[in-house]
C-alpha cells in the first residue's frame, strides 16, 4: 500500500484490499473521507497509519492476519481516539486480551473470534463498552462454564453473542444461527457478504 498507488482518490469512502499479501497499512494519509477499510487475509502484524481516518472511519475489517496485542496498540492505529468506529473485525489473529479496544467507546460490533483469549479477566477491559454484538467463539474462554451468561452480565448491552441472538430478539422468533444448523463461519461469511454488497453500486435497477 503506497501513497502513489492511491493518488487522486481523496474522495474515496470505501477501500477493499483483501487477499493481497499486504504487510503494512500505509499510504492512506490523503484519504480523509474513508469510512470503510478492509484489509482481511493479508500479512499484517500491526495496525498503524490511520491518523487521517480518526474522525471518519466507521468499519475496519482485519480478519485473518497476524496481529497480536502489541500490534493492535500502535499509536497511529487503534490507540487513536476514533470517534465513529462502529464495527471492528479482528477475527483469526493473535490477540490474548481485549485491552486494545477498551477506549473505543463508539464500538457496537466487535468480532474477535479465533484468537487466544483464555479467561474472563482477558475480556474485562471492554466491560465498559456498550456493545450490541460480539464474536468471541473459538477462543479458549468460550469453554468457560456459563460462558454466554457471564459475558452478558459483564456487558449488559449485548443482544448478540457469537451466532446467538439473545434477549428480546430471540423471544420474537429470531433464533440463533446455531439452532438452525448454521455455524460461526457461515454467519461471518453472511455478514461480510452484506458488507461487500453495500460497497457495490446499485446498478441493477438502472439496467432494467
Amino acid at each position: 500500500m503506497e501513497e502513489e498507488e492511491l493518488s487522486g482518490l481523496e474522495n474515496l469512502e470505501e477501500l477493499w484490499l483483501g487477499k493481497n499479501k499486504i504487510e503494512k497499512i500505509a499510504g492512506l494519509s490523503k484519504l480523509t473521507k474513508l469510512r470503510r477499510l478492509d484489509v482481511q487475509s493479508n500479512r499484517l502484524t500491526k495496525i498503524e497509519n490511520l491518523a487521517a481516518q480518526v474522525d471518519t472511519l466507521e468499519e475496519l475489517y482485519l480478519a485473518h492476519n497476524g496481529i497480536d496485542n502489541e500490534g493492535a496498540k500502535r499509536e497511529t492505529g487503534l490507540a487513536l481516539p476514533f470517534t465513529k468506529l462502529d464495527t471492528l473485525d479482528l477475527s483469526r489473529n493473535r490477540l490474548t486480551d481485549t485491552s486494545p479496544f477498551a477506549h473505543l467507546k463508539s464500538l457496537s460490533e466487535l468480532w474477535i473470534s479465533g484468537n487466544d483469549i483464555k479467561a474472563f479477566e482477558d475480556v474485562e477491559p471492554i466491560a465498559g463498552l456498550e456493545l450490541e454484538g460480539i464474536y468471541l467463539e473459538y477462543n479458549p474462554v468460550d469453554k468457560e462454564f456459563e460462558y454466554r451468561k457471564k459475558l452478558k452480565e459483564m456487558i449488559p448491552s449485548l443482544n448478540q453473542i457469537d451466532a446467538n441472538l439473545i434477549g428480546g430478539l430471540a423471544q420474537h422468533g429470531y433464533g440463533s444461527a446455531r439452532s438452525s444448523g448454521g455455524n460461526l463461519v457461515e454467519r461471518m461469511r453472511q455478514l461480510q457478504d452484506v458488507v461487500i454488497q453495500k460497497a457495490v453500486p446499485e446498478t441493477s435497477e438502472e439496467n432494467d
